[in-house]
């Protein structure tokens, strides 16, 4: 795993909210309004965890 700490302004955190699925999936005005009210409870600076776990697959050789 690579551990990553990701620091943003809260406008930033919410735009990349924008492009989550289950936001993108409100009507218009609703996801508009759900950014404000979030934006209202961020703090300046938003800290994320980005880690990155990877997966190693290995094929079995045929008997």
């Amino acid at each position: 795993m690579i551990e990553r700490r990701l620091t943003m302004s809260a406008g930033d955190y919410v735009g990349h909210l924008s492009t989550v699925s289950a936001y993108l999936m409100l009507p218009p005005a609703d996801q508009e309004q759900v950014y404000q009210r979030i934006l209202r409870v961020l703090p300046d600076t938003v800290e994320i965890d980005a880690d990155i776990t990877a997966h190693l697959a290995r094929r079995h050789p045929q008997p």
